[in-house]
C-alpha cells in the first residue's frame, strides 16, 4: 500500500537556491503535502481478519482474502466466518471502496447479498488495521503474496479466543511433505483448565484459490489463508469455540 505524506528536502544552492511548495531554504525544512490518494491507493491481494460481537450473532471471527482492482472494485474475494449461530464456510466474496484523504472503506458481499463493511487506514508498508468490521469488528488487513507459500515445514503458532472461558496458549508443528505432521508440541489454558501436549497430531493442507487452505490441530478444524512465504492466518470452524490461530514458519 502506498504512503500518503512524503517529506520532501531541497537544497539550496547559492542565492538561486531551489524552492518547492513551502519548502524554505537555510537551516530548516517543512514537509510537502501532496493530493489525498484515490481509489488505486488500494490495489493488489489482501488477507483480513476481524473479531467483534453481533447484537444478533453474539461473539464473532472471520477470515478471508480479497483482490481490489485499484478502481474501486473488490474483484473476487473469500472468507470464512464463525459467528455465535453457526459456521459459514469458503463464502465468495465481491465488492466496492472508496478512498477519502489515506482511508479506505471497504463493503464485501457475499452470494446471498449480504453485505459486511469495514475501514482501513492506507499506511507505507507493512499491515493495516481492520476497523469497525460491521460496527464492532477490530483486526488486521494484510498485503499478500500466496504464490511463494508451501505448507511442508515447522511453524511456532499462538492460540486466542473463548470457550468456556478465555482461551490463550501458543505450540509448534511440522507438517511433512503429505501434511500430516510429524511433530508438534501445545500449552493452552480455558478459563481455569490448564492443558499441555508434548506430541500433537493434525495436518496442513495445500492451500487453493485464494490462498485459502484447511487445516486440523488436536482435532479442530481450521480455515487458514496464505499472507507471505512464512506466515499463515487461521481460524477455527468448530462453531462452539472460537480460534484464532496465527503461524509463523520457521
Amino acid at each position: 500500500m502506498s504512503g500518503h505524506r512524503l517529506g520532501v528536502i531541497v537544497r539550496c544552492v547559492g542565492a538561486a537556491g531551489l524552492t518547492l511548495g513551502l519548502v524554505a531554504c537555510g537551516n530548516s525544512t517543512a514537509p510537502v503535502t501532496l493530493p489525498p490518494l484515490g481509489v488505486s491507493a488500494l490495489s493488489g491481494s489482501y488477507v483480513f481478519s476481524a473479531s467483534g460481537t453481533d447484537p444478533n450473532d453474539g461473539d464473532y471471527s472471520v477470515v478471508g482474502s480479497f483482490t481490489a482492482d485499484g478502481k474501486g472494485n473488490i474483484t473476487s474475494g473469500v472468507a470464512d466466518y464463525n459467528l455465535g449461530s453457526g459456521v459459514d464456510e469458503n463464502v465468495p466474496l465481491t465488492g466496492t471502496y472508496t478512498v477519502t484523504t489515506g482511508t479506505a472503506s471497504v463493503t464485501l458481499t457475499d452470494g446471498g447479498s449480504v453485505k459486511d463493511t469495514f475501514t482501513t487506514t492506507l499506511v507505507n508498508s507493512g499491515n493495516g488495521t481492520v476497523q469497525n468490521f460491521d460496527g464492532t469488528g477490530n483486526g488486521t488487513l494484510y498485503p499478500q503474496a500466496a504464490s511463494s507459500f508451501t505448507a511442508p515445514g515447522s511453524y511456532s503458532f499462538s492460540l486466542a479466543g473463548e470457550g468456556d472461558g478465555v482461551i490463550s496458549g501458543s505450540g509448534t508443528f511440522t507438517a511433512g511433505a503429505t501434511g500430516t505432521f510429524t511433530a508438534g508440541s501445545l500449552t493452552f489454558t480455558d478459563a481455569q483448565t490448564a492443558e499441555s501436549y508434548g506430541a500433537i497430531s493434525g495436518y496442513l493442507g495445500t492451500p487453493e484459490t485464494g490462498g485459502r487452505g484447511f487445516a486440523n490441530i488436536e482435532g479442530n478444524n481450521l480455515a487458514y489463508y496464505v499472507i507471505g512465504p512464512k506466515n499463515i492466518q487461521m481460524m477455527g470452524l468448530d462453531e462452539r469455540i472460537l480460534l484464532t490461530v496465527p503461524a509463523q514458519k520457521q
